[in-house]
């Protein structure tokens, strides 16, 4: 019987499954090894060798032309090719990528005063559970916000579709479960993920200061909470000013928050779009965005 070999270069399989991953999301069919070849311009061959991790992906431009035409943030990729993130955190960090930002797409057309009336309850309800926990130096320890919340638990688990899922063990009482191993910034994302859907929708009757719930904002509600809650805007203001200016600041504060690099890119942008609004100029996700890439840089 012929023993399969390791592969040579395990970090380029993975960065193939997430590239086929992606592209058959967008297209919504099953994509063959080709067309993911195809992105920089390999034969069967070149394609085939990659697949099987027998050819390292890792030159600047093969990266940024995946970056490009996946249309994912290039520090994603990278984070692959140097093993920084598996395939399930990669993919989890791309979706809630696109989540969060069609989340606050959405919201540029509703009624600013009612957006802000959501805010400003969520953001108050974070900075309550901060004060209870006496979170003044990140990381924040999830253990420690759990334990304010008697009906959910927390527990590792062999999850293998997903990194955390919410299981009801009875009327009023939650589990969430994670993915087993080293809990990545893209794991403890995710279960603070499901423990706003289970605070803000399953049991928001418990916290009347949230008020009653906004089915149109009620998205945007849960983003906001997961970036307050791991990633508040003021303690990362703070962080920002005491770093280096020549380093990259993105994944300075990523691993000093212990989070992807992409919430703290939303979080960063969420703060510029809402100073525009607040000085009386017009803010789009656009705006945001460039700013954060100059910040980044």
């Amino acid at each position: 019987m012929k023993i399969a070999k390791a592969a040579k270069f395990p970090h380029s399989v993975q960065l193939f499954k997430f590239c086929q991953r992606v592209l058959s999301q967008r297209k919504q069919y099953k994509v063959h090894d080709q067309e993911v070849g195809a992105i920089l311009g390999f034969n069967p061959s070149d394609c085939s060798h990659w697949k099987r991790g027998k050819k390292n992906v890792r030159s600047v431009f093969a990266l940024e032309k995946l970056a490009v035409t996946l249309r994912v943030e290039v520090a994603l990729i990278y984070d692959i090719v140097s093993g920084g993130v598996g395939l399930d955190e990669a993919l989890y960090e791309y979706n809630q990528a696109h989540s969060y930002r069609d989340g606050f797409k959405e919201i540029a057309t509703l009624d600013a005063q009612r957006v802000q009336i959501v805010r400003q309850r969520c953001t108050n309800f974070v900075a309550s559970l901060h004060k209870q926990c006496e979170f003044v130096v990140p990381p924040l320890y999830l253990p420690e916000v759990l334990r304010f919340f008697s009906f959910v638990s927390a527990q590792s688990a062999g999850i293998v579709d997903r990194l955390s899922r919410i299981l009801r063990v009875k009327s009023g009482q939650y589990c969430i479960q994670f993915k087993k191993g080293d809990l990545k910034p893209q794991t403890r994302m995710s279960v603070v993920s499901d423990l706003a859907r289970v605070l803000l929708q399953g049991e928001r009757g418990r916290f009347p200061e949230l008020g009653k719930i906004d089915a149109d904002l009620v998205k945007f509600e849960q983003h906001l909470f997961v970036l307050e809650l791991l990633a508040p805007r003021y303690m990362l203001r703070r962080e920002l000013g005491e770093l280096d200016s020549r380093r990259n600041m993105i994944s300075e504060l990523a691993t000093l928050f212990w989070v992807p690099k992409s919430l703290i890119g939303f979080q960063l942008q969420d703060i510029l779009r809402t100073r525009s609004l607040e000085r009386g100029r017009e803010a789009t996700p656009e705006a945001g965005q460039a700013a954060t890439r100059q910040l980044q840089f």
